[in-house]
This record gives structure tokens, sequence and C-alpha cells, in this order.
């Protein structure tokens, strides 16, 4: 009896020795697993992105038409009263702009 419960102490330990071998195995292993998936999904995300600016360049064409002074006059009657201020103070920028580009070539 003595010897029963010795060697059923002994594979109670052993099995618990076993088991956290196995778990550390275990745990590389899922570890390379993952790795090796992220690695390849960084790739094939990669390749979608290429591919997309591919197809994108290939697909999609963008024109750009020449605009009249008399399609602006049109499409300046037609904004609302806000969008013209809005416009208005945008001319006045830029004219200010331009004012200090000639002021500082002429001193020149």
């Amino acid at each position: 009896m003595k010897e029963e419960l010795k060697n059923v102490l002994l594979m109670g330990l052993g099995a618990i020795s076993l088991t956290g071998e196995k778990a550390m195995e275990l745990k590389k292993e899922l570890l390379e697993k993952g790795e090796t998936l992220y690695k390849e999904g960084m790739i094939k995300n990669e390749e979608l992105k290429r591919d997309l600016k591919e197809k994108i360049k290939e697909n999609v064409t963008v024109e750009v038409a020449p605009t009249t002074k008399e399609e602006l006059v049109d499409i300046i009657n037609n904004m609302s009263e806000e969008d013209k201020k809005e416009l208005k103070e945008m001319l006045k920028k830029s004219d200010k702009k331009e004012e200090k580009k000639t002021e500082t070539k002429d001193k020149e």
C-alpha cells in the first residue's frame, strides 16, 4: 500500500512537471504562430494598399476643365450672400499678399 501511495504521488509530481513543460512548449509555439500570422498580415495589407493604388490609377481619370470669366460670373451669381462675403474676404487677403510681393520686388 505504501508503494502504491508513493507511486501515485510520484505520478502526480511527474504530471505537474510534464504539464509545465508542455505548457511552455505550447506557449512558444503559439507565440511563433502569432508572430508569423502578424507578419503575413502586414505583408498582405501592404500588397492590398499597393494594388488599390494601382487600380485607382488605372480606373480613375481626373479632368480639369478650364473655367471662363463668364462661367465664374454665373457661379458667383448663384452663390449665397454669405458665400459672396467669404469670397470677397479671400480676394482681399490675396490682394494684400500680392501687394507685399510687389513691394518686396520694388525694393530690390
